[in-house]
């Protein structure tokens, strides 16, 4: 286990500890001393738990997931896309646990190892604004990610009509569609999260404000990603469906046109003794044009009601 002290302040008390893939039993240890619920605690260890926010006496814990920029485009799952942060703090403590180093945690590290300022009523605001920023920073990872499906949707929406493989195309955009709802989920339980948090002074109350709004922001574009993709694989089931239809239409065309013939056929496909063509010369062609006028008939009451028709 890794525990970095990234602020440690005594004007007035205040650290920031960063711990890293923390054994339960080590984890225990830093509990016991901050006053950590044990069933918080049990919650943070969990690599795939979703979103939470709540608050046990003084101290407040939310988890939030961001997602992994090395994840692979052919993953779909929650542990696989997103990486979890769970976050304890109170007034003069803030202690965040991971299970793996993320970019988005360590460049907030960076900016913020410096001592916070001075004085009770600048002091007030620091926990917020820096708390307010990770987790901006968490939902911004969501942007990338999201960008690029929404590029992959527009690609699949441009060969709709085209001669593509059916089978395949179906197969990628529900692989998008798993993965948009995977993120759309994740950032609904962050939503959640980030409306139950209380402004701790007024003037923290707009970036309260602007943290909501970039997250419903953020939702609403997975959101409006879902309907697309969900639009998109409704349009590819039609088209393939269509396209059963019109083979089948061709084949009952192709059948109701030789059902009288075959009918015909099969009444001189009979041994009688006496068929009334035998003695004259021009029996059978009679009998053919007469198959013919039957096919014609069909197809011109097939054209009358327009079933011929693409």
């Amino acid at each position: 286990m890794t525990i970095r002290t990234i602020i440690n302040s005594n004007d007035p008390p205040f650290i920031w500890l960063d711990v890293v893939n923390p054994p339960k039993e080590e984890l225990a240890n830093v509990a016991r001393q901050y006053g950590l619920h044990s069933t918080s605690v049990e919650d943070s260890l969990d690599p795939e738990h979703l979103p939470k926010y709540e608050r046990i006496g003084v101290v407040t814990f939310i988890i939030i997931r961001a997602f992994d920029e090395a994840a692979t485009r052919d993953c779909s799952t929650v542990q696989e896309m997103t990486r979890k942060v769970a976050i304890f703090f109170s007034n003069d403590f803030l202690i965040t646990i991971h299970r793996t180093e993320q970019p988005f945690l360590t460049a907030l590290v960076g900016k913020y190892q410096s001592p916070p300022p001075a004085g009770a009523e600048r002091r007030k605001s620091f926990l917020p604004r820096l708390l307010i920023e990770m987790i901006n920073d968490a939902i911004d990872t969501y942007g990338k990610p999201l960008a690029e499906a929404e590029s992959a949707i527009d690609k699949f929406e441009a060969t709709v009509f085209g001669e593509h493989e059916l089978g395949d195309v179906l197969q990628r955009v529900y692989t998008e569609k798993r993965r948009v709802t995977q993120m759309r989920r994740m950032l609904s339980h962050t939503l959640d999260v980030v409306q139950r948090l209380v402004p701790a002074s007024e003037p923290t109350a707009p970036l309260f404000q602007d943290l909501r709004e970039n997250a419903e922001s953020m939702y609403s574009y997975a959101e409006e990603l879902v309907e697309d993709v969900n639009s998109l694989l409704g349009i590819q089931l039609a088209l393939a469906q269509h396209r059963t239809s019109e083979v089948v239409r061709v084949l009952t065309v192709f059948s109701v046109f030789f059902l009288p013939l075959t009918f015909i056929v099969g009444i001189y496909g009979m041994n009688f003794d006496y068929m009334p063509e035998l003695r004259h010369r021009w029996g059978y062609p009679a009998v053919l044009v007469g198959m013919g006028l039957v096919t014609l008939a069909i197809l011109l009451w097939f054209r009358r009601r327009g079933w011929l028709r693409g």
